[in-house]
């Protein structure tokens, strides 16, 4: 089966055959499984190797000294972190399992690897982090700017495009883990507003939302009333890359 890692990064461009081959035994060597809930990498602690996630969810987050949470990202299936951890002393953040998780972890030398044999592949690495800058720019624009609504409407359609462009997603179907209490640490809002919220738009026919599983029944008035523009996801995206927009536009 193709790692969803691969799906990912061709979103960006091509990946010659030898490189997906790599990639596949980088996802296939040193794996280890976390139960829900449980830190990956500590705030205040020294940084850690690199990880490919292969199944699951995970964040990353902040606690003030007074306990109160942020989520700060929502690490999918095949999305690698901490390229660039090796950069600083110690984590200015937390990673945290959010389900159970299956994990690839990756020496030092994956970069230099990259670099030195497989460009391509280094190419959409950077791309890949390029994108993940792009999407905390997008969610500070959320929490300074847009409505509850559609704070909400945006996060929505950004986990489905995530997911659909790594092969995720069953139609108008994806998963979705978080709780009302995680969406409130997200999205700035209190839990009963959250509930609120997600009851608003199931009552507008957009979602369906049980059993940790997310249904988009009605992709661009979601977008529409988000002020959506998937741009960000693809900014690296060559003409021969796949997109997402590709990837959902035949199912809704």
């Amino acid at each position: 089966m193709t790692p969803h890692v691969t799906h990912k990064l061709r979103e960006f461009g091509d990946l010659e055959c030898d490189s997906e081959a790599w990639l596949l035994r980088l996802t296939q060597s040193n794996v280890m499984t976390v139960p829900p809930r449980v830190d990956l990498l500590r705030q205040g602690d020294c940084t850690g190797p690199m990880y490919i996630l292969i199944d699951g969810w995970a964040i990353r987050y902040k606690i003030l000294v007074d306990g109160r949470r942020q989520i700060l990202s929502v690490l999918l299936p095949g999305d690698i972190f901490d390229i660039n951890g090796f950069m600083a002393k110690s984590m200015d953040h937390s990673i945290a399992s959010l389900t159970a998780v299956k994990l690839a972890e990756l020496d030092r030398d994956t970069m230099d690897t990259a670099r030195n044999q497989f460009p391509d592949v280094e190419k959409l690495l950077w791309c890949d982090m390029h994108v993940s800058a792009a999407i905390q720019r997008e969610w500070s624009t959320s929490l300074g700017q847009r409505t509850a609504r559609e704070r909400m409407a945006q996060l929505l359609c950004e986990l489905f495009t995530r997911q659909a462009s790594a092969n995720l997603c069953q139609g108008k179907t994806c998963a979705f883990h978080l709780t009302q209490i995680e969406l409130a640490e997200t999205l700035g809002m209190t839990p009963v507003y959250v509930n609120r919220t997600l009851q608003d738009l199931r009552r507008e026919g957009l979602i369906q939302l049980e059993n940790r599983t997310l249904t988009i029944n009605d992709l661009p008035r979601l977008e529409q009333l988000a002020l959506f523009d998937p741009g960000y996801l693809r900014i690296c995206e060559s003409d021969g890359g796949t997109g997402a927009n590709k990837e959902t536009a035949h199912v809704l």
